[in-house]
C-alpha cells in the first residue's frame, strides 16, 4: 500500500492522539500523586505539541515534499504505519485499558515511543524541504521521553 505524503501526516497526527489518550488514561488508572503519574501527564502534553506541530505543518503541505514511492522504503514506511503501537484509531484509550501495573504501563509508553522513533526516522529519510527540520526535532523530543521513561523502568 502507498501512503500520500498527506495521509503520513494523518498518521502522524492520530500516533501523538492516541499518545495522549494513553498517557491521559494511564494517568488517571495510578493512585495518589506519584512520579510516574506526573510523567504520564507531562508526556501528555507533550503528544498535545506534537499534534499541533504536524496539524500545521499538514496546513502548507505539498505531497510531493515527501518522496514514498521511488523505491522499496514506500513498504518499509508502509510496515511502520501499520504496525505502529498506536496507529490504529483509538488504539491509545483501548491499550490503556488493559494496564495492570505501573510497571506494564511504563513498558507500553517506551514501546510506544521506540515505535514512534523508528517511525519518524524514517519519515526523516524521505522528506524534504522545511519538514525535514520539525520532524527532526520531534526524532528528538521521542527520544528523549523513552529516555525519560526508561529512568523509571
Amino acid at each position: 500500500m502507498y501512503y500520500s505524503g498527506q495521509e503520513i501526516i494523518e498518521i502522524a497526527v492520530r500516533i501523538e492522539e492516541n499518545g495522549f489518550a494513553f498517557y491521559t488514561a494511564a494517568a488517571k488508572m495510578l493512585k495518589g500523586p506519584n512520579d510516574i503519574k506526573n510523567l504520564f501527564l507531562d508526556l501528555a502534553e507533550k503528544e498535545v505539541h506534537h499534534t499541533n506541530v504536524f496539524q500545521k505543518l499538514a496546513e502548507k503541505f505539498e505531497a510531493e515534499k515527501f518522496e514514498f514511492n521511488k523505491d522499496e522504503s514506500s513498504d518499509y514506511i508502509n510496515f511502520l504505519a501499520d504496525s505502529h503501537l498506536f496507529g490504529k484509531k483509538d488504539a491509545g484509550a483501548e491499550m490503556a485499558k488493559t494496564i495492570k501495573t505501573p510497571k506494564e504501563a511504563l513498558e507500553i509508553a517506551y514501546k510506544f515511543e521506540c515505535d514512534s522513533v523508528e517511525f519518524y526516522e524514517a519519515l526523516y529519510k524521505r522528506t524534504e524541504s522545511d519538514a525535514k527540520k520539525l520532524i527532526g526535532k520531534i526524532i528528538n523530543e521521542e527520544k528523549g521521553h523513552a529516555a525519560e521513561i526508561k529512568r523509571f523502568m
